[in-house]
């Protein structure tokens, strides 16, 4: 008898785990936070601090509605470019980076940001592209005033969302689709031939050239 009552008790408390779960999953789930795509770069550069922060006016990613700004002692610069939805590039290569995210720690939190001379700094970025590939960007940037000296807004399209950025003895080099290839008949990354390009600053310029 005490057995058979534990069969039954087994059985009823199964019964009621199962309803519980069934309730608990027919509730519906939250509303996930909308994304928060701003963010800001810390850096210094010798003597020279400065920010460099992206904000979207709507707080939500796919509105591409953000814009880009460099903070200094002496003030804050808007960089010219066009509303859109931005990321930072983390620091994956042998590049020395001068900035990090604001609130990360550790080495992750390094980004793709290195310094030209005792005053001058390329910042790179990447925009979203889609339903393409995402573009890679860079701006060079006056540390002690702010200015912003030039922009490359669109350097090309890169297919892995993460860049690596590598230095070289003039500069800094990074793989982008350079050729769609007609022939491959596919909706895939092989239909895309990568290349090097290199990225130098020369004359108070940038410039960006294929490698070969």
């Amino acid at each position: 008898m005490t057995r058979g009552w534990r069969v039954v008790a087994m059985l009823w408390s199964g019964a009621l785990a199962a309803g519980a779960f069934t309730a608990h999953a027919s509730e519906p789930a939250a509303p996930a936070p909308a994304d928060n795509c701003d963010f800001k770069l810390e850096c210094q550069l010798g003597a020279h601090a400065f920010s460099v922060g992206f904000d979207s006016e709507s707080g939500e990613c796919v509105e591409d509605d953000m814009r880009a700004f460099v903070e200094t002692s002496g003030g804050k610069v808007e960089l010219p470019l066009e509303k859109a939805w931005y990321r930072s590039i983390s620091n994956l290569a042998d590049g020395e980076s001068i900035c990090h995210l604001t609130g990360a720690r550790g080495p992750d939190s390094a980004v793709s940001a290195f310094a030209v001379d005792e005053h001058r700094a390329l910042v790179f970025f990447t925009q979203d592209g889609r339903p393409g590939y995402d573009s890679v960007g860079v701006v060079l940037i006056d540390t002690a005033t702010g200015k912003v000296l030039d922009v490359k807004q669109r350097l090309g399209q890169s297919k892995d969302s993460m860049v690596a950025i590598l230095k070289t003895p003039r500069g800094y080099k990074l793989q982008l689709v350079r050729e769609s290839l007609s022939v491959v008949r596919c909706d895939c990354s092989a239909a895309f031939a990568d290349d090097w390009m290199s990225i130098e600053v020369v004359n108070g310029r940038i410039r960006a050239r294929w490698m070969r």
